[in-house]
C-alpha cells in the first residue's frame, strides 16, 4: 500500500508541473496570477510564477522521496 506522504508528494509535484504546462492560463485567469502580473509586470509575473511552481514541484518530489518528513505525532 502506498504511504500517504508519498501520494501527497507525488500529487503536489504533479499539480505544480501541470501548472507549469498551463502557466499562461494561470497568469490570466487566476486571482493570484493576475496579482503577480500587477506586482511584477508581464515578464516578472511569469518568472515569479515559474519559480513558485518549480519550488513546489521540488518540494513534492522531496516529500515523496522521504527526504522531507512531516511532523510525526506520537501514537
Amino acid at each position: 500500500m502506498i504511504r500517504t506522504q508519498t501520494a501527497m508528494g507525488a500529487l503536489i509535484a504533479g499539480v505544480c508541473l501541470f501548472g507549469l504546462w498551463h502557466i499562461a492560463w494561470l497568469l490570466e485567469n487566476s486571482r493570484y496570477g493576475r496579482r503577480l502580473v500587477i506586482w511584477f509586470g508581464d515578464i516578472g509575473g511569469r518568472r515569479a510564477m515559474t519559480v513558485l511552481l518549480i519550488a513546489g514541484a521540488i518540494f513534492g518530489v522531496l516529500l515523496a522521496a522521504d527526504v522531507i518528513r512531516p511532523i510525526q505525532w506520537a501514537k
